[in-house]
């Protein structure tokens, strides 16, 4: 589930690059989702690109809760924080928004809504793995350089209740990539 947030956080921020879609233009093909070629297109169609550069991501779990969790549990992970760097280079923004979308989820995740306006955010991300299925609500803010926002989402494992967790997720350009 680690991957599933880290993708959706990257997404964020990429997606914050894209101006103002909706969910109804970025859908090309008309099958109530939007797929992640589909989302880079609408982005790469409003003509801005995120910048490239060295950046940090700071993941903030605010809550999870698992049906059956011993009382002992309730509250486990929340508070957690897992910051994270990583690099955007001018070749990966070059190669376009869907190969930066694809980043850190091997293609298992397609949104069911996908809005963007004046630098607000509003999307529904599905993601499937060999390890469960997870719904994703991401509310919050971007620019080319930035991304803020809050996530809640649903998960199912086999054989399990599903579950939900919910963390706030920053971005931001730190400066350039280190050289190597």
């Amino acid at each position: 589930m680690k991957r599933i947030i880290m993708a959706a956080a990257g997404a964020a921020l990429i997606a914050g690059c894209s101006g103002g879609a909706d969910s109804t233009a970025a859908d090309a093909d008309g099958n109530g989702n939007v797929s992640l070629k589909e989302a880079a297109k609408k982005a790469e169609a409003e003509g801005l690109k995120p910048q490239a550069g060295q950046y940090k991501a700071v993941i903030t779990m605010t809550g999870i809760e698992i049906p059956g969790m011993p009382a002992e549990m309730k509250g486990h992970g929340a508070g957690m924080v897992t910051t994270t760097e990583y690099c955007l280079t001018q070749a990966e923004v070059d190669k376009g928004f869907e190969e930066m979308m694809k980043r850190g989820q091997n293609g298992e995740c397609s949104y069911e809504s996908f809005n963007l306006a004046g630098g607000k955010m509003d999307a529904v991300m599905v993601c499937k793995t060999p390890q469960g299925a997870a719904r994703m609500t991401m509310n919050g803010t971007v620019t080319p350089t930035t991304s803020d926002f809050t996530a809640s989402m649903a998960m199912k494992f086999p054989d399990a209740p599903e579950g939900t967790m919910t963390f706030a997720a920053k971005h931001e350009r730190v400066g350039d990539c280190p050289a190597k």
